[in-house]
């Protein structure tokens, strides 16, 4: 993106006119016109006011590159960092819920607080999806695939007690009983075949989005 475009994308995203632009910058409407043809460039001077007017570095609007500021180097660092950061945080607190659901269904082997730690799984998911849905504005490559790491630790640390619970019910239905290990054994089994399908299914949705953005 050259810097005649991101003059012009930015100058309307402020709902400004060249007119409009050329009096915050103290220079003639045929200057800002120039620039934004491609036909001069603004001066050293020129270019920081007008990182300070759109919020934007100098960096930004000089490099071709950069589509936006997220693209810079620095700041791509310290945004995969903080993605890093929030994602250990969120897989500590699903590996805290996963521990309460182990107490409940293997040792208290309590309906109530198994069904408890459920909600709170699923409170982790819809306040994660929330808080991204919100900054979807802002969304770019590493946010999307933020996302997707996301979402594939919780299918493999989320799934296995609901499946083992499910099961164990529709087990109990039957007349015939069945051992321990033949129960562990078909969750266990299930577990894999569904955390296989939904992390699949997780990529390929990924790949497709990534597909139609490029086009």
């Amino acid at each position: 993106m050259k810097l005649s475009e991101k003059v012009v994308a930015l100058r309307k995203a402020k709902g400004m006119s060249q007119e409009g632009l050329a009096e915050k910058l103290n220079v003639s409407r045929q200057a800002v016109s120039r620039w934004e043809m491609g036909s001069a460039l603004p001066d050293a001077s020129n270019i920081l006011q007008l990182s300070k007017l759109f919020g934007v570095t100098a960096d930004y609007l000089l490099n071709d590159d950069y589509k936006n500021d997220s693209d810079l180097p620095q700041i791509k660092e310290i945004k995969e960092d903080n993605s890093k950061l929030i994602l250990i945080f969120l897989v500590i607190l699903e590996f805290m819920v996963l521990l309460i659901q182990f107490t409940a269904t293997c040792v208290l082997k309590n309906v109530f607080f198994g069904f408890f730690s459920f909600i709170q799984f699923s409170v982790i998911i819809v306040g994660f999806e929330f808080g991204y849905r919100k900054k979807i504005s802002s969304a770019n490559e590493t946010t999307a695939l933020f996302r997707k790491r996301f979402y594939k630790i919780s299918t493999w640390l989320g799934l296995y007690f609901p499946i083992r619970f499910l099961i164990t019910i529709l087990m109990s239905s039957y007349p015939r009983s069945y051992s321990n290990l033949v129960v562990e054994c078909i969750v266990f089994s299930i577990y894999i075949g569904v955390s296989i399908f939904v992390t699949l299914f997780i990529e390929k949705h990924y790949l497709m989005r990534s597909k139609t953005k490029s086009m």
